[in-house]
């Protein structure tokens, strides 16, 4: 199960996401009133979705944390896929609704109002976006959270957006208006992106998907340095959340004391939560 530290890592990176969000969100709609700029409005209506995304991950991630009981006696960790998926829909809505928009601006330009202010917001969410991806990833390298790796993921594109938008806001200003429905198409996709690489990893994720090749090769040198293990076979892995399970029988002398059989099988569980310590680890000692 995640450690106490790594639970409060989680909830406070969950929190800073809405908090972050919910004040990017007043500020881009502010910018968009006055300057009824499409590229703003997408990265609005990207903000409304990343509220959206991180209040359901911020409630997924509390119930992904329970610990294991009678019902789920391999613990809650598969929520943060389920929370993945949501935002990923989140995301997936707000592209088409922006697709639908930016169509109509692409056939009928119209010039962008009060640009020094929404470039000012603008540069102001990118910022605050980058703060709080670096926050992130520090979280997620912590934790190995996948619920956090997923807001992550669509705030680094956050970031991106508020890069292009204030490329295309100074475009209009020299009076190019084209390049304001053009980077917000472009936004539009890399949204699409994001979408397909949230599903992606939630999928690996509740599908039971194996550890990476590192990972396992990892496995099998920890194994094979432990003395008295002559071989292994059956090393079967998967990752939920921040959770790993591990299961793998280890070939000893047969002739070996029970005790010393014991012994020799928990070295190896030793060696494997010193790499993965949140794992839970199942051995069964083969005679050969």
């Amino acid at each position: 199960m995640p450690t106490a530290d790594n639970s409060v890592l989680i909830q406070r990176a969950a929190m800073a996401s809405i908090a972050v969000a919910v004040t990017l969100l007043i500020a881009k709609m502010l910018a968009w009133l006055v300057s009824d700029s499409t590229s703003v409005l997408s990265s609005l209506l990207d903000s409304l979705m990343d509220i959206a995304a991180s209040v359901v991950n911020f409630f997924a991630v509390r119930y992904a944390l329970m610990p294991a009981d009678n019902d789920h006696p391999f613990g809650h960790s598969k929520a943060e896929g389920l929370a993945a998926l949501i935002q990923s829909a989140f995301i997936l809505g707000s592209a088409a609704a922006l697709l639908i928009h930016v169509t109509d601006r692409l056939l009928n330009p119209q010039p962008v109002q009060a640009l020094a202010e929404s470039i000012g917001v603008m540069v102001f969410s990118g910022l605050m976006t980058v703060g709080l991806v670096m926050y992130q990833r520090y979280v997620y390298r912590k934790t190995g959270s996948l619920a956090i790796r997923a807001d992550s993921a669509h705030y680094y594109g956050d970031i991106l957006t508020s890069i292009a938008v204030v490329v295309a806001l100074a475009a209009s200003w020299a009076g190019y208006y084209w390049m304001d429905p053009v980077v917000a198409l472009l936004i539009a996709f890399v949204l699409l992106h994001s979408v397909y690489e949230i599903v992606t990893s939630a999928l690996s994720v509740l599908m039971d998907q194996s550890l990476s090749d590192e990972d396992e090769e990892a496995l099998r040198q920890i194994m094979m340095a432990v003395p008295g293990v002559q071989g292994y076979h059956g090393l079967k892995t998967r990752q939920a959340g921040t959770m790993q399970f591990i299961q793998v029988d280890i070939e000893m002398e047969g002739n070996l004391p029970l005790r010393q059989a014991h012994a020799i099988g928990q070295q190896v569980e030793k060696a494997f939560l010193e790499r993965f310590p949140q794992a839970e680890v199942l051995i069964h000692h083969d005679p050969v």
